[in-house]
């Protein structure tokens, strides 16, 4: 994966994060059956942003220690 496809990712997780966070944040309607799960989204999207940021780090060499 190149380094204009990872950024484009990056933006891509980072409004996915932003929605989730938006919809997480809003009271829920009593009466329907079913929620989505926004918080888990949220986390999937953070997650997904993090490692996308150490690939971006990793292509632009730096190399950052592994634990």
């Amino acid at each position: 994966m190149d380094q204009t496809l990872t950024l484009i990712l990056m933006a891509v997780t980072t409004l996915v994060a932003a929605f989730a966070l938006y919809k997480a944040r809003k009271p829920l309607e009593l009466g329907r059956s079913w929620h989505v799960p926004w918080n888990g989204i949220l986390f999937l999207g953070l997650l997904a942003f993090l490692l996308l940021l150490r690939h971006q780090l990793s292509l632009s060499g730096i190399d950052l220690p592994a634990r």
